[in-house]
């Protein structure tokens, strides 16, 4: 009979032997430290495509290329023949990876002229006034500004006080142009409100028409004594009778505009 050989084979796997093929980082760019800086050129004015803009860069890994408002990448940093406007500045490294940061090409000179026309503050208690801005010259879309505020696409403002106001326009070239807009103030007269209102409730009989200080008589007397009027008409003057809130609001307003001979 013959012997029957049996061959034991033990294979023995190392888990040590795949710590080589842990997963990567699904996202290669996680860490990268690519960033960039830019320098803008202004344009010489509004109509002019003589502004640039160049790229600096740090971080990532070489060689890198440049994209401009999303357009076709190039090798070169430099971008040129630029209008004024606003500009997004693409690098990608040979990683694939990306940064980006973002221009203004300004103007040099502006070819924008602006005009305005006014609406008077007429408004008693809520001011009315209003400006609205017409422009020649600009390219669309075109922001407006009142003083400090953010810009808009509208080109009006409303609810405005009598005063002095600054208004600026911004087109699409960044191009720019200011002035300076007075809102005049056509308020309650006194002659046509608030002389009647006192006469007929305050400077009666046995009142403020002589007999009592102070002597609410004559414009003089009224309006030296304003501060003083508005003050017992919003408590509980004249009395046994008490004014609309109409009539308060007008020597109100009247007061607030300095008490004019009107």
């Amino acid at each position: 009979m013959r012997g029957i050989v049996i061959v034991l084979v033990l294979v023995w796997i190392d888990s040590c032997t795949y710590e080589h093929f842990e997963k990567l980082p699904t996202d290669k760019c996680a860490g990268s430290n690519l960033s960039i800086t830019v320098v803008a050129k202004n344009a010489s004015n509004c109509i002019a495509s003589d502004g640039s803009i160049t790229a600096a860069v740090n971080g990532g890994t070489q060689p890198y290329s440049y994209s401009l408002k999303e357009g076709v990448f190039q090798q070169s940093n430099l971008f040129t023949n630029l209008q004024g406007g606003d500009y997004s500045v693409v690098v990608k490294d040979s990683l694939g990876c990306t940064a980006t940061q973002f221009a203004a090409v300004n103007n040099d000179q502006t070819n924008i002229k602006i005009s305005t026309s006014t609406t008077n503050d007429t408004g008693c208690p809520t001011a009315n006034g209003a400006i609205a801005i017409s422009v020649t010259g600009a390219k669309k879309p075109i922001r407006y500004q009142l003083n400090s505020g953010q810009y808009q696409s509208g080109n009006s403002f409303a609810n405005l006080k009598a005063g002095s106001y600054s208004v600026a326009v911004n087109d699409s070239t960044n191009c720019q142009a200011s002035a300076t807009v007075t809102i005049a103030r056509n308020g309650p007269s006194f002659s046509g409100a608030i002389s009647s209102i006192i006469s007929t409730n305050c400077g009666i009989n046995g009142c403020h028409n002589g007999s009592r200080n102070p002597n609410l008589s004559s414009y003089a007397e009224i309006s030296s004594n304003g501060a003083s009027i508005v003050g017992a008409i919003s408590s509980n003057m004249p009395p046994g009778k008490s004014l609309t809130q109409d009539q308060i609001n007008l020597i109100t307003c009247w007061v607030n505009d300095g008490v004019p001979n009107n």
